[in-house]
């Protein structure tokens, strides 16, 4: 009776090794899937790095993406930058992606939580700073009468040498749009031209 209790014994205890082996097993085997995202970033400086264990190098940040190869534990690869748990490499002269968690990567942990609440706001400021150009080119565009002091050129441009487009006489009254520069853009013949401030009266 013994020994069938003891036969008995040694078959369950084989079949719980076997078991705790093969989860082992699995679980060893499962480093080369098991590449997913992490919830922190590291910030680290593109360098060598090296491989904790073996591990899928995928085309993008996805368990679904193409297998560019199998790292295998302790090959160095050069490391580009780490995107919250995939880690962006160069693989044999190709950009590939592995599981942060699988590399000896020197570097600061971030919290994923606290980092995009940064970026989001310095967009709200800078739309509020739109609306104020609209009064000042009001202003610059109100226009007005003046008169001309003596004969005086009307030019093409703001310019001594710019083609003339006519001549003003004396006490001829024009249209000034805007000044700039001791130039006096006018409205001439329906005709925008130039005319020295000089030589115009707004009396």
């Amino acid at each position: 009776m013994n020994n069938v209790m003891n036969r008995k014994s040694t078959k369950m205890l084989a079949a719980a090794g076997l078991a705790l082996t093969l989860a082992f097993t699995t679980v060893g085997a499962g480093t080369i899937n098991a590449d997913a995202a992490q919830t922190t970033k590291y910030v680290a400086k593109p360098q060598m790095v090296t491989a904790k264990s073996d591990v899928k190098v995928r085309a993008g940040e996805s368990t679904k993406s193409k297998v560019l190869g199998i790292l295998k534990k302790g090959e160095k690869v050069y490391f580009v930058k780490d995107d919250y748990g995939w880690s962006k490499v160069t693989y044999k002269g190709k950009t590939g992606y592995v599981g942060t968690r699988y590399l000896n990567i020197p570097g600061k942990q971030v919290d994923s939580k606290k980092a995009p609440v940064k970026k989001a706001t310095p967009a709200k400021a800078s739309t509020k700073k739109v609306t104020p150009t609209k009064k000042t080119t009001a202003k610059a565009q109100a226009s007005k009468t003046v008169t001309a002091k003596t004969a005086v050129n009307v030019r093409a441009s703001q310019s001594k040498t710019s083609k003339v487009l006519g001549v003003l006489k004396k006490g001829e009254k024009v249209t000034v749009v805007k000044e700039s520069r001791g130039w006096s853009q006018v409205t001439y013949k329906g005709k925008t031209g130039y005319v020295a401030t000089q030589f115009l009266s707004t009396k």
